[in-house]
């Protein structure tokens, strides 16, 4: 995001900065007419969006999500406004149309599209942290409990659709080349789905997706094909569980590789490299 520009001098005598209220997000600048130009580019743009809420919900509700005008003292910006005085705008921001797609997943060795959106072409805001000025950019993030979120935007219609195709094919294609083994992780997650409780094998840790994907790669835990099935142990997984005494370790998430854990992460490493490296089915 474009920086609002270089504040006016702190021993300026106007003590009022105006914001920009744009359904609910406060946008300061020092420039009365700065702000009142971008409310009514903002209800421009969105008046389809206003009107559409005022017709189902009310003018009240309308009134809300349009765009207006306020004063701010500077002070109260500087102590609780979004960013202090280093947001406050001097100049209008630069607005643009962008082209963008979304989709999102879940599953770990098995995708399952949850929703898939666009294209939607849009008036974006340097404000706006998607805004950009690049032909097109792609992000894939795997969060925890195995949600994969695509999201590409930018403003080459046909460099977008290109890179949402590319990334759809990588996601249900779902290669594991990249992963990479973490024992201590894998075990939490085998010693979890043991005790028969989600919260204990830490679904929102970093590397979660990552471990639960080794486990299925060591052939110790099956994911179903159904939509919104629970994973569960195999009965490798269920005979390793047993063998090395996970339930009897204390809570996962103290482990620091104990040395009593040391055999058993000696077989996931030799599970692992023996698993085939290519993309799931």
């Amino acid at each position: 995001m474009t920086t609002p520009g270089t504040p006016q001098p702190p021993g300026s005598t106007d003590a009022e900065l105006y914001l920009a209220v744009l359904d609910h997000q406060k946008i300061a600048f020092f420039d009365p007419a700065h702000a009142q130009a971008l409310a009514e580019q903002w209800n421009s743009v969105h008046a389809d969006d206003i009107a559409r809420v005022r017709a189902e919900v009310g003018a009240e509700a309308a009134q809300r999500r349009a765009g207006h005008v306020e004063s701010c003292a500077r002070e109260h910006w500087r102590r609780h406004g979004p960013g202090g005085m280093a947001a406050v705008w001097t100049r209008p921001p630069v607005s643009g149309q962008q082209h963008s797609l979304w989709a999102n997943f879940t599953g770990f060795a098995h995708r399952h599209v949850i929703t898939r959106g666009g294209p939607l072409h849009r008036t974006v805001w340097e404000f706006q942290s998607w805004f950009t000025t690049q032909p097109v950019v792609k992000r894939i993030e795997f969060r925890p409990r195995g949600t994969i979120d695509i999201q590409v935007e930018g403003t080459d219609e046909q460099a977008g659709d290109e890179a949402f195709a590319e990334a759809l094919t990588h996601v249900m294609a779902n290669p594991n080349t990249g992963d990479h083994l973490d024992p201590a992780g894998v075990l939490q997650v085998l010693r979890g789905l043991a005790e028969g409780d989600g919260r204990l094998y830490s679904p929102w840790e970093e590397g979660f997706h990552t471990d639960v994907r080794a486990a299925i790669a060591c052939g110790l835990v099956d994911e179903s094909t159904r939509y919104g099935a629970r994973l569960r142990l195999t009965s490798a997984g269920s005979s390793f569980t047993e063998r090395h005494g996970l339930l009897q370790v204390p809570d996962p998430a103290e482990w620091d590789a104990p040395p009593e854990l040391s055999a058993a992460a000696d077989e996931l490493a030799t599970r692992y490299s023996a698993a085939p490296q290519q993309q799931w089915p």
